[in-house]
């Protein structure tokens, strides 16, 4: 968490240098996924400085979002962010994903992007995200992922833990102290495979379909409960 506050004076830029450019595009895809529609109850998980938020509220009206963190110094960035919005069902709540402070069925929608893998606890995470999502609703995580192939593995791998943080420190160019970014590698190497991720969200939740971009080195999945037709 230190980590991610430390990163917060740069944290849109050095993160889409060290993803080549990909986290924005990652972040409106699973958007236009969804399907969002205005007057939808949406949840960002893992708000951070508002990134995602400020993206949902140029694609919709939401009829509430609500910004969840564990970090206070986060959601104060994202609320700073996010003032000049105009959205007047807009709250900010500090929690953690695995035990999340709301009613069951809360949300039409929950998004969380490069954040469950901070989680401490994967299928607790992905129960509370399924306890709180409506019965017709949606969850998508946009993420760093871990390729199912050996060979992809070892390149995404050695790329997190080596390069990555040198490519960091010089977008940082000297502007905050040491390498926040640094604190990737071990929330990187705690993630399961892609293919196992997608076998947690797919004991859970009704249907799921995922996107990959960078051969797996960034993956974007749509979980549903079960659809208006059923």
């Amino acid at each position: 968490m230190r980590a991610i506050e430390e990163s917060l004076p740069l944290y849109d830029p050095v993160n889409d240098v060290i993803s080549f450019g990909r986290a924005q595009p990652a972040r409106k895809h699973a958007i236009e996924e969804l399907r969002l529609s205005d007057g939808t109850v949406i949840l960002d998980a893992g708000i951070g400085p508002g990134t995602t938020s400020k993206l949902i509220i140029e694609t919709v009206k939401p009829g509430l979002l609500v910004g969840l963190d564990a970090s206070h110094k986060q959601l104060k960035a994202a609320k700073l962010r996010l003032a000049a919005s105009n959205i007047m069902s807009l709250q900010f709540v500090r929690g953690v994903f695995e035990s999340l402070p709301f009613r069951d069925g809360a949300f039409d929608v929950i998004i969380t992007c490069f954040a469950l893998r901070d989680s401490l606890d994967y299928s607790k995470s992905i129960k509370e995200y399924h306890r709180v999502c409506s019965r017709t609703g949606a969850f998508a995580d946009v993420d760093l992922g871990k390729p199912d192939g050996l060979f992809r593995r070892l390149g995404s791998t050695f790329y997190i833990r080596y390069l990555m943080p040198l490519i960091a420190k010089a977008a940082a160019r000297g502007r905050i102290e040491g390498n926040p970014w640094r604190m990737i590698v071990p929330t990187y190497e705690s993630l399961p495979t892609n293919k196992r991720l997608l076998s947690k969200l797919r004991n859970t939740f009704d249907s799921v379909e995922h996107t990959e971009f960078l051969s797996g080195g960034v993956i974007v999945i749509i979980a549903r409960r079960q659809t208006a037709c059923q």
